[in-house]
């Protein structure tokens, strides 16, 4: 078959074929056997897609049920930033009644003046006579402290100052105290039986045989029974004539 030769007043030459179009029939007809043979393959031989349900919704109260909880809450509390944020002041009762009262209407100590120097007293020695022979001998020694006349007395105060003895034996001992001493005082705890459980010295006498005597003397006392479990009070010893050795007699 020729070609026919092209008109004259075309730009381009358009060919004449008149023949089935097989080329575009099979094209067309491939891609629909393609998406027939896709659309089997993932809806036939692949399985259905398993989907995981949505798991239902989950509440959790935050209740001071519990010491973490409350814990919890309780530093929420403190970390709260409205309270930080508030800026609104609170004006306390009665403020604007107070009256003002300025500092020198109150009365003030007087200012103390200056210190007076005074000139210290001079003692001069006592005039003697340097030929007198009483002048040069030696003073005589004076005369000894006297001992108490009374005997050792034992007072009891606190808890224990109305709290009867049921034993109360004489305070013996071979050890004297050789200068007055002043009066031994002891913390002392008593037990429900009336035993004398702690003893704690408070105030010495000075001599610490006397405070051994009084410590050892208060074991061997015992005070009523009572219902308390510990009672607590001060023993004070006034030591007497009969804590002191004798003073030696001068000729």
């Amino acid at each position: 078959m020729k070609t026919p030769a092209p008109e004259a007043n075309l730009t381009f030459a358009t060919p004449d074929d008149s023949r089935f179009p097989y080329l575009l029939f099979f094209c067309v007809l491939g891609s629909v056997l393609a998406h027939a043979g896709t659309f089997f393959l993932f809806q036939v031989v692949y399985p259905q897609r398993v989907t995981i349900p949505q798991p239902a919704p989950h509440v959790s109260l935050l209740t001071p049920s519990s010491p973490e909880n409350i814990a919890l809450l309780r530093w929420i509390e403190a970390e709260d930033p409205a309270l930080v944020a508030n800026d609104n002041p609170v004006a306390p009762p009665g403020l604007v009644d107070v009256r003002y009262r300025p500092s020198f209407a109150s009365a003030r100590t007087a200012p103390l003046g200056a210190p007076v120097e005074t000139a210290p007293a001079v003692r001069f020695p006592r005039a003697e006579d340097q030929l007198s022979p009483t002048s040069a001998s030696r003073p005589t020694p004076g005369a000894p402290t006297p001992l108490p006349p009374h005997r050792t007395a034992i007072s009891y105060s606190g808890a224990l100052g109305s709290r009867s003895l049921s034993k109360n034996p004489p305070i013996t001992s071979s050890y004297r105290a050789s200068a007055p001493a002043e009066p031994t005082t002891l913390l002392i705890g008593v037990d429900g039986q009336g035993e004398v459980r702690f003893s704690l010295l408070q105030h010495s006498s000075g001599d610490p045989g006397l405070d051994e005597l009084a410590a050892a003397h208060l074991k061997n006392v015992v005070f009523a029974a009572a219902e308390a479990p510990i009672a607590w009070g001060f023993a004070t010893f006034s030591w007497g004539g009969d804590a002191y050795a004798s003073a030696p007699k001068t000729p």
